[in-house]
């Protein structure tokens, strides 16, 4: 998973989901939700270079996301992920989704028609320590490759920093370098039909 300090090989066959996942569009209502997923995940930050978002600046990026006709941002739930990850997870009541009574173990924000019309690009999938090595974060791209398919011609994800987990895991589901923005970014590419 992206932000993973130990990664799994590409050539790792993806592993069975064990929890069914939903995806919702996040509000800004939803910010403490996102700001403790951050607050779970904080290697992604140091990898990039910046402190974990406060709370307020998670907030306005809702905001400002939803005012954004062409982004998306929109919060990974499951109902359990089995009695270790939810014990974990429940330490902190901030990720229990208000709308559905379930976890928020992940997080997805793209956007379409970037860089260049026809293209959609995930700036960020994140998901939850505790959530991971269930094929979770591969679940929720191939739904949204099935989502984006006839709409978009082709799905980018942008990898900040040296960030090797994030494009393991990319390569692993086929994505394959596409564009030169180093050192701040690299993006990995994939046709959809």
């Amino acid at each position: 998973m992206p932000g993973d300090p130990n990664p799994e090989p590409a050539a790792v066959r993806p592993r069975r989901v064990e929890a069914a996942l939903s995806l919702r569009a996040a509000t800004p209502a939803d910010a403490p939700a996102v700001h403790a997923l951050y607050e779970h995940n904080p290697q992604y930050f140091e990898i990039i270079s910046i402190p974990v978002p406060s709370p307020d600046e998670v907030g306005i990026e809702l905001a400002t996301a939803q005012r954004d006709e062409r982004r998306v941002i929109e919060l990974v739930i499951v109902s359990s992920l089995g009695e270790a990850a939810v014990q974990e997870a429940a330490l902190d009541q901030r990720l229990r989704d208000r709308a559905s009574a379930g976890w928020v173990v992940g997080y997805l924000d793209y956007k379409l028609d970037y860089p260049e019309e026809g293209d959609a690009t995930v700036n960020l999938l994140l998901v939850h320590r505790a959530a991971r090595e269930r094929g979770l974060g591969r679940a929720v791209v191939h739904e949204l490759e099935a989502r984006l398919s006839g709409r978009v011609r082709r799905l980018l994800a942008s990898i900040y920093g040296r960030n090797l987990a994030a494009r393991r895991f990319w390569e692993g589901l086929g994505y394959r370098y596409a564009i030169d923005a180093r050192p701040v970014v690299e993006w990995y590419g994939k046709a959809l039909p």
